[in-house]
């Protein structure tokens, strides 16, 4: 069964009928090209016509190119329809990578795009050749991101971005649960900061591995609670949702395992935040920033949680509030 939380790619490809030259080609990029690549990376590749779901083929191909992390663009035998959705990928800022069979003109517009000129010489497709270029040019793009600009104009928004860039969630279950969160440290890349008042999330076993992990892989990973001797904070507890002591509990607790954690983990540093006062539960990373409000009237998974993809002032503003509390303590 497909993991839901996998990458997913989304292959922009002349089809054809059943039994036609085109779809045996399709087929023969797709399966000894596309397919083995997509593995060794871990991302869930698909065509439009591999869709099961009921439902028109149109919408379902402007769903996937707009929601999904990559496409890959076969150019071979110049179809229109293939160009049509390669266009709207781009507008949609899509990470693109380009397939052409060698001898096939690449059109003018399209040649500064990454290219991948393939053959099916059986040494080529035994060695696989086309393969590792193809993983090589994901990994360049995984670095930076998995984000591109809009090709022909960098002020315009991404189709399909606008929902995207930022989004409000009422509570915690709205924006997907404590596993949201674990996505979320899961995929960050050059850095993961969050701060907060006690956090019992960082007790879980899994969110400790997962800190360990992108530690290990090379992450700034910073952490920051209040301290249970902070003065402000018997002030920012609402003894009507939130029992004072339970909280000071969670802090010795979350206090003990970060920093053990981090006199073990390399790359991986925790304080205690005695001074200043937080506002707001912060988690940002290279590609994201969220904050979720401290609400005096409400517990702390009823609170709203605001999320934004970078670039943005919003997500900017937030670093510098990390930043100066970091620095402070």
């Amino acid at each position: 069964m497909e993991d839901p939380h996998t990458r997913r790619c989304f292959v922009i490809s002349p089809i054809g009928p059943d039994d036609s030259e085109i779809r045996e080609h399709a087929d023969d990029v797709f399966e000894f090209i596309i397919q083995p690549a997509m593995q060794e990376l871990g991302i869930y590749a698909y065509r439009s016509d591999h869709h099961t779901a009921a439902g028109k083929i149109t919408e379902q191909m402007f769903a996937s190119l707009l929601k999904e992390d990559i496409c890959i663009a076969i150019l071979t035998f110049h179809n229109p329809n293939v160009f049509y959705e390669l266009a709207i990928a781009q507008s949609a800022a899509r990470p693109t990578v380009i397939l052409i069979e060698r001898g096939t003109m690449v059109p003018f517009d399209v040649r500064d795009l990454r290219a991948i000129v393939y053959d099916f010489k059986p040494r080529a497709i035994r060695d696989g050749i086309y393969v590792r270029q193809l993983i090589e040019h994901i990994r360049s793009i995984e670095a930076a991101g998995w984000r591109v600009e809009v090709p022909f104009g960098n002020a315009l928004s991404p189709l399909g971005g606008a929902t995207q860039r930022l989004a409000l969630f009422e509570n915690l279950r709205d924006f997907g649960g404590e596993e949201r969160w674990l996505d979320v440290l899961r995929e960050a890349g050059d850095r993961f900061w969050t701060a907060g008042i006690s956090m019992s999330r960082l007790v879980s076993r899994r969110f400790r591995t997962a800190l360990i992990e992108r530690a290990q892989a090379g992450c700034d990973v910073r952490i920051m609670i209040m301290a249970s001797d902070n003065p402000a904070l018997p002030l920012v507890i609402n003894e009507s949702v939130s029992n004072f002591a339970r909280v000071t509990n969670m802090i010795a607790e979350v206090d003990r395992e970060m920093s053990a954690l981090s006199s073990t983990a390399e790359g991986l540093v925790y304080k205690s935040m005695r001074n200043g006062c937080l506002h707001q539960q912060l988690i940002l990373t290279g590609s994201i920033a969220a904050a979720r409000l401290h609400c005096f009237s409400r517990a702390t998974s009823e609170a709203p949680i605001i999320f934004c993809e970078r670039p943005s002032r919003l997500a900017d503003a937030l670093d510098e509030e990390f930043e100066v509390h970091w620095g402070n303590n």
